[in-house]
């Protein structure tokens, strides 16, 4: 590969709280220079296939990534990025984004490497204009009943309309003993008392956010023989209609936690493993009670076979609150790049 340009990508290590392994970082910027050449910039595929990320500056190491969005006029780049460590001490954990090679016309990234093995299903839910329900681990597809495409918090979303009963089926086969649900959500109205948001729900076994018509979070799990390990209105955030909301549910085998924004709402404790028995899940909608389906908008709903920790979830939030504004400093081989997450 002869690659013309290339950029470090710099995450400030006072923006972790402790060092993460196998981590998917979000990359979403817009610059001039990653426009295509016919668009006064250096990218030669029009579909952006020689963007790339490394972790050397000779582009000896690749890193695994997945585009989720490219647009070849603007430069504009929404992409995953598996760093095998992020840093939460010196030194800060640096990587490099690589284009300009007119060689490469095929797509050379790995979205199936981006997500651990503990993820069963991620759901950009991405573009925008028209939905796609696609599972990026490519193990459990959704199946859309009605929604359409939005303006997500991060690239496109799902939205769902209450009053036409529209959802995301993701089927019966995601049904870990312990677990992480993982959402944005912005409601328009929480028109139930109890609004999903990502539910996987039956007569004997349960994980579920709901969202109720106060604002407030219900969140739970079913452990054991038919044991609930739920909060119900407890938490300490209220949430607004016409708000983005990074939602987080863990249960780890002893305490349920619920996150919003990167910080714990409240928690339940209770020693057990989560009923295995299969069980619908959906996105939008809790599959066992019809009048509990969410109006508004969803993105980026991810399902984890662990309890993802609460370093790796305050990095969810903060990392992309903090990457709404990058600035490339010139277009240079090597060039510098200013802080992702964090300026110096």
């Amino acid at each position: 590969m002869a690659y013309g340009f290339y950029h470090s990508l710099t995450i400030d290590h006072t923006q972790v709280s402790a060092t993460l392994s196998n981590y998917p970082v979000l990359v979403n910027f817009t610059d001039a220079n990653l426009a295509t050449v016919a668009n006064g910039g250096h990218v030669t595929s029009s579909s952006g296939f020689d963007i790339g990320f490394f972790s050397d500056t000779g582009a000896n190491n690749k890193l695994n990534w997945e585009i989720e969005r490219y647009t070849a006029t603007t430069g504009e780049v929404v992409a995953w990025v598996k760093l095998p460590t992020v840093n939460s001490g010196p030194p800060n954990t640096v990587f490099y984004i690589f284009y300009g090679d007119s060689t490469i016309t095929t797509d050379q990234s790995t979205p199936t490497g981006v997500w651990d093995a503990d993820f069963m299903g991620v759901y950009h839910m991405k573009d925008g204009s028209t939905l796609s329900v696609l599972d990026s681990t490519t193990q459990h597809n959704g199946t859309n009943n009605g929604a359409t495409a939005g303006a997500g918090e991060i690239d496109g979303c799902g939205s769902f309309a209450s009053a036409s009963s529209q959802y995301i089926d993701l089927g019966s086969a995601m049904n870990p003993q312990k677990i992480t649900l993982q959402a944005w959500a912005n409601g328009t109205t929480f028109p139930n008392a109890y609004n999903a948001v990502v539910a996987r729900v039956g007569a004997s076994s349960f994980s579920y956010i709901f969202v109720k018509s106060t604002g407030k979070l219900a969140m739970g799990v079913v452990v054991g023989a038919g044991i609930n390990v739920t909060y119900d209105g407890t938490g300490s955030n209220t949430l607004s209609a016409g708000t983005w909301y990074n939602l987080f549910l863990t249960y780890d085998g002893t305490t349920l936690t619920g996150y919003v924004n990167g910080s714990s709402d409240a928690t339940a404790t209770q020693s057990g493993l989560i009923n295995t028995a299969s069980t619908p899940m959906s996105i939008g909608r809790d599959p066992f009670n019809s009048g509990r389906l969410f109006n508004g908008l969803i993105d980026e709903v991810r399902i984890s076979d662990l309890a993802r920790s609460s370093a790796w979830i305050s990095a969810e939030y903060t990392f992309h609150k903090q990457n709404t504004t990058v600035v490339i400093h010139g277009n240079q081989t090597p060039a510098s790049f200013g802080y992702l997450y964090g300026w110096s």
